[in-house]
């Protein structure tokens, strides 16, 4: 069997056929392909309760919450797990903790960036995103998380579905959209379906109706808005606006762009890019930036 390629040779192959051209984005449609994989993306800040959501879906203890307090933004563990004949992978994906983030944070994105496009693309496309909040006050970080994968990631041509969770104590777990889903709209955060769940079974099984409704919300939630078309963009293009819009969430202290030599230099050392596969991908950065006017 030969050696499967690189995520670096991958992308260099695919820049070198495509001419730096942009396409337009593609869908493609899972619901008539029982055995598809359907690619969820779960996000949301550090502590938002998403290790434990995949946990609760798949009935055992498989992912394990980061330890690193920071995280990087957009780091991705993934999680195989089937529903009702439809193959699913769960991806466990940092969001941000804070609204802005410093240069270290943005080059580290940016590769994360790359590995996630890279893999989503092989593997036909995003199908759902999945934005885990934990029951609380709602921030600049919880919208600013919500436009980095909606707009950033997804070009908002992806549902988006909310899923709260920590409401164990709630009398009942809905009640809590009841009294955040104005706030919800104020900060401009939609979803096309939302779940009130709590990931814990409590001191002596205290809370097992709530898991266990919890569980078969998720279920519906998944079987009803994960199952339908997948989004995916030509690569080239897909990453290169990725890593303009990054360039927002900078710190004003830090706000200035890095040079295209500098993002060459970049791409090569973190992402494994060969020169002339990076120099193609800034490129497209620089048309971007000349069509946006920055």
């Amino acid at each position: 069997m030969p050696a499967l390629d690189t995520a670096g040779e991958f992308l260099a192959r695919s820049l070198a056929g495509s001419n730096g051209e942009m396409s337009e984005s593609t869908e493609h449609d899972a619901s008539s392909n029982p055995t598809q994989t359907r690619n969820i993306i779960i996000f949301g800040e550090t502590g938002a309760g998403k290790s434990a959501l995949i946990n609760l879906i798949i009935g055992e203890t498989v992912a394990r919450a980061s330890s690193n307090a920071q995280g990087c933004t957009l780091d991705t563990a993934d999680y195989p797990f089937t529903l009702a004949q439809h193959h699913f992978k769960l991806y466990d994906t940092v969001g941000l903790n804070e609204p802005r983030i410093g240069k270290t944070s943005y080059l580290v994105a940016i590769e994360k960036a790359y590995e996630l496009v890279t893999n989503l693309t092989r593997r036909g496309g995003i199908h759902l995103l999945v934005f885990c909040i934990r029951g609380g006050r709602i921030t600049t970080t919880t919208e600013q998380n919500y436009c980095l994968f909606n707009e950033f990631l997804c070009r908002r041509a992806v549902p988006v579905a909310l899923v709260i969770t920590g409401l164990e104590l709630e009398d009942h777990m809905e009640d809590w959209w009841a009294r955040n889903e104005e706030a919800l709209r104020g900060f401009g955060i939609k979803s096309v379906a939302h779940a009130c769940v709590t990931a814990t079974l409590g001191v002596e099984r205290t809370h097992v109706r709530k898991y266990e409704d919890s569980r078969k919300k998720l279920f519906e939630l998944l079987e009803e808005h994960g199952t339908g078309k997948a989004f995916a963009q030509e690569r080239i293009g897909w990453i290169a606006r990725i890593m303009k819009d990054l360039r927002g969430l900078l710190t004003k202290r830090q706000a200035k762009k890095p040079s295209h030599k500098e993002m060459v230099r970049i791409l090569r050392k973190r992402c494994g890019l060969p020169e002339d596969a990076a120099a193609m991908l800034v490129q497209k950065l620089r048309e971007i930036d000349l069509e946006a006017g920055s």
